[in-house]
């Protein structure tokens, strides 16, 4: 009987979730794509190979048991986590580059993710005891991906006065979506975190802490300064939970893969907001915002 509530509960949470993200995306956000090409490109192609690279490297050097290692791998496959802006607003940072970098991730997720997936064959086949049917993977990513975030925004081009007036609340409303789906995630499968909490925390702590320097030198590399190179790190270390739980649970049929990725955003909350604190302890009070809009 969980298993058909689990079917229509988490892709129903996650799609509310990603109605929100829609909610808050503009044309405005996308034209910054066009006018900063090199950073973007750079940072959507280095997330979605250096990042799961990444993750495949730890999986073998630090021997993961099974479910920790699907969980990083599957994890370290999905596009980026709309809490990267917050993260970036909360570190002062551009927050506008943020925004683009976000949602150019999930759009090219439909594409990137089950390439990833695909080249994850072998390990997270030994892993798991099972392939990834990626058609069925495009097909969710369709669903609870692009589906809303188009859907959102196109209630926010209709009706941008209300959206305004209630985005407070709507984030909150998609922030508890999230909280609830973690719960309801984790209490599932709360003998397997208890009994391998500390080898998810190290896993976190190492994919986060190589996340993080892939994308600094990431954004190093495409000419950013410091102010930009702080959010594409954080596209780069903040995975969109919801859609590696979707995919755990209705296309593996495996909620113990979940489980880690509901971990996975609970242990790095504490990494992240140390790494915003020591990012703004490093510079200056805020000054200019740089370079985001400009061409």
């Amino acid at each position: 009987m969980l298993k058909p509530v689990l079917d229509v509960a988490v892709p129903a949470l996650v799609f509310l979730a990603m109605v929100v993200v829609g909610l808050g995306l503009t044309a405005e956000d996308f034209w910054r794509v066009a006018r900063r090409p090199r950073v973007v490109a750079l940072a959507t192609a280095g997330q979605a190979v250096l990042v799961p690279l990444a993750a495949l490297g730890l999986v073998r050097c630090l021997a993961l048991s099974p479910p920790v290692a699907t969980g990083v791998l599957l994890v370290a496959a999905c596009p980026a986590g709309s809490m990267a802006n917050l993260y970036a607003h909360l570190a002062r940072a551009n927050v506008a580059l943020a925004v683009s970098l976000t949602s150019v991730s999930c759009l090219a997720a439909v594409l990137t993710m089950p390439l990833a997936l695909a080249a994850f064959r072998v390990p997270l086949g030994e892993s798991a005891g099972l392939a990834v049917p990626v058609p069925a993977v495009v097909r969710q990513l369709l669903l609870t991906l692009v589906l809303p975030v188009a859907a959102g925004m196109a209630i926010r081009r209709f009706r941008a006065a209300a959206v305004e007036r209630h985005q407070g609340a709507l984030f909150g409303l998609s922030v508890a979506a999230l909280a609830a789906l973690i719960v309801f995630v984790l209490a599932q499968e709360a003998e397997l975190v208890a009994g391998r909490l500390g080898e998810i925390a190290l896993a976190v702590a190492a994919l986060t802490g190589l996340a993080l320097a892939a994308g600094w030198a990431t954004g190093w590399a495409a000419g950013a300064g410091p102010a930009d190179r702080f959010p594409v790190a954080l596209v780069f270390a903040v995975r969109n939970v919801g859609i590696a739980t979707v995919v755990a649970v209705t296309v593996l049929g495996r909620t113990e893969f979940a489980a880690f990725a509901a971990a996975y955003f609970l242990s790095q909350v504490p990494l992240l907001l140390a790494a915003v604190l020591l990012f703004r302890g490093g510079r200056a009070p805020r000054g200019v915002q740089i370079e985001a809009d400009q061409p």
